[in-house]
């Protein structure tokens, strides 16, 4: 199911104020004089008038009418308002809590490996050591990465990539839900990766997948959904989505002379944690967490950015740097302009200024810039990656922002039929007081059978009938 930015709510509902006491004042007032007035116009001239059915008819019945009057006015004027109110906001509060936390779902960074042909680049680039490095259509290359002794180049990156992440890689094989996704040029690499593995006794045998450059897995929306639909997902693909994922990307030129190579070289590992093995271990620290992607064509990429300031996945202040790479023509000018008609005060760092042109490993490339330097309090980073027609774009944050829909006192309802019950008591005892019959009769008998209806339907609206048909209605018209 396609995910809607925008939140699936309206405004909150209102019941209004309930009536004003004078009204019941009032109200008090008028049928006390009328019942009194009546009592004593009908009653017998030889029969004194203070006795107990003076009593019974000008005070007493009057009174009980007045309580029953009361409570179907206040029923109709504001509770029952209130009641369908309460249960609208009610699920307007979970469909909203809802949307944000899905608004706000990604995946944990653990941690990384980033090989750059330029020393600390994340660092550098954001000016905190060194200058910014300036190559521009400069194809670069991994220095200090060659192969030895019959190792390749693509086993001596893979070697580098998985070193760091030893202890972390061995503690997830260890809890039986972790594979290995592999985009890179060739799908035979899998065989590097298992012997490197191999080599720094890594336990067991992990589960590698290929993924050629050319599919876009995307991440934070799709990954460990398990969605069958995913461009990751293949024959070989597990049950269930793994809580660990190692993803491994690289691209290395070829060492033919007469080839010139036109991107540069670069190379990242990001163990990934699910959202369930993270609400499961909420201990585990990580480095920044991925947030769900909004895509967008060319030409729509301020409605798209705007979506996504909208949605407040974090505070807009607190996203400082804007990441981006591989973006050209009309995609690039639109994710600039669109950035820079939004009302975020951040510094720009374009991926192809500083290393060159890009080969697909960019994609991960930049979001491990971006989740190094969110983790070293430089604060939310926004990422601009290319798509088909267009741009993807998503938020890097240190910390995964807790859902903050407040709770309101007005949303609460009773499910016992208070009001409602005290009328139909108020009716019973005026009309016994007021019947003609000495002795029970038909008249009481019936008169209570219908009462005690009465009384059910109104458990039976307030605990189920009522909130089944708001909610619906809700959901209905909010889809």
């Amino acid at each position: 199911m396609k995910f809607h930015w925008a939140p699936p709510v309206r405004d909150e509902w209102s019941a209004g104020k309930p009536p004003p006491v004078w009204l019941y004042v009032a109200l008090f007032f008028l049928i006390e004089f009328a019942f009194v007035a009546g009592t004593v116009a009908t009653s017998p001239n030889e029969k004194p008038i203070v006795s107990d059915d003076f009593l019974r008819t000008a005070l007493v019945a009057p009174f009980v009418l007045w309580i029953a009057v009361s409570c179907v006015l206040y029923a109709s004027m504001y509770d029952s308002r209130a009641f369908e109110a309460a249960v609208k906001n009610t699920v307007r509060w979970h469909l909203l809590t809802r949307w944000k936390r899905k608004v706000r779902s990604g995946v944990a960074v653990l941690d990384s490996v980033i090989l750059a042909p330029e020393p600390d680049l994340a660092e550098r680039m954001l000016k905190l050591e060194g200058s910014p490095p300036e190559n521009p259509g400069r194809v670069m290359r991994l220095d200090g990465i060659e192969g030895a002794d019959g190792v390749s180049r693509e086993r001596a990156v893979i070697e580098r990539l998985l070193t760091p992440l030893a202890a972390r890689l061995a503690h997830a094989m260890r809890g039986g839900s972790f594979d290995i996704v592999m985009q890179c040029e060739r799908a035979e690499s899998y065989v590097d990766v298992q012997a490197v593995w191999a080599q720094l006794q890594l336990p067991g045998k992990p589960r590698i997948r290929w993924l050629s450059n050319d599919k876009d897995p995307g991440f934070a929306d799709t990954w460990f959904e398990g969605d069958p639909d995913t461009a990751y997902a293949d024959s070989f693909a597990p049950a269930t989505s793994p809580k660990y994922r190692l993803v491994l990307a690289w691209h290395l030129n070829g060492a033919a002379p007469e080839v010139q190579p036109d991107t540069s070289e670069a190379a990242v590992a990001l163990l990934l944690g699910s959202p369930a093995l993270m609400q499961e271990k909420p201990q585990l620290k990580c480095q920044a967490w991925l947030l769900r992607q909004i895509v967008a064509d060319a030409d729509e990429v301020d409605k798209a950015l705007a979506l996504l300031l909208a949605a407040e996945q974090v505070p807009h202040e607190r996203i400082r740097h804007f990441w981006y790479g591989r973006l050209k023509g009309l995609a690039l000018h639109a994710t600039l302009g669109a950035v820079k008609e939004t009302e975020l005060k951040v510094e720009k760092h374009a991926l192809d200024s500083a290393v060159g042109p890009q080969a697909p490993v960019a994609r991960w490339f930049l979001q491990a810039l971006a989740a190094k330097m969110a983790h070293f309090g430089q604060g939310a980073q926004l990422v601009a990656l290319p798509r088909p027609n267009g741009a993807a774009l998503n938020v890097v944050v240190k910390d995964k922002p807790a859902v903050d829909v407040p709770w309101k006192s007005a949303y609460d309802y009773s499910l016992f039929p208070r009001t409602e019950l005290v009328g139909c008591m108020g009716v019973w005892t005026f009309t016994i007081l007021m019947s003609p019959h000495e002795r029970w009769d038909t008249f009481e008998t019936v008169l209570t059978i219908v009462i005690g209806i009465l009384a059910l339907l109104s458990f039976a609206w307030r605990i189920y009938l009522g909130p089944r048909l708001y909610t619906n209605e809700v959901l209905r018209d909010y889809g």
